[in-house]
């Protein structure tokens, strides 16, 4: 399950650090990208996760949160 997200900030930092294309267009679309996958992860976990699982990821999103207001 973890890997899985994982994966899912791995392709967006490959994607946000490439030099040889303008990326500021597509920050704004990566960031909500991210935030709308954690989301739908802290939506899907079972009753039985680890609370702490859940707080990281809910800080992981409140994180993106902070980082889109300074893009904006």
């Amino acid at each position: 399950m973890v890997t899985g997200w994982l994966k899912v900030f791995r392709s967006a930092t490959t994607q946000m650090s490439a030099t040889k294309q303008p990326m500021l267009s597509t920050t704004h679309a990566i960031f909500r990208g991210l935030q709308r996958h954690l989301k739908t992860t802290i939506a899907g976990l079972p009753a039985t996760a680890d609370p702490a699982l859940k707080e990281g990821l809910v800080n992981a999103h409140r994180k993106l949160s902070d980082y889109f207001t300074k893009f904006d």
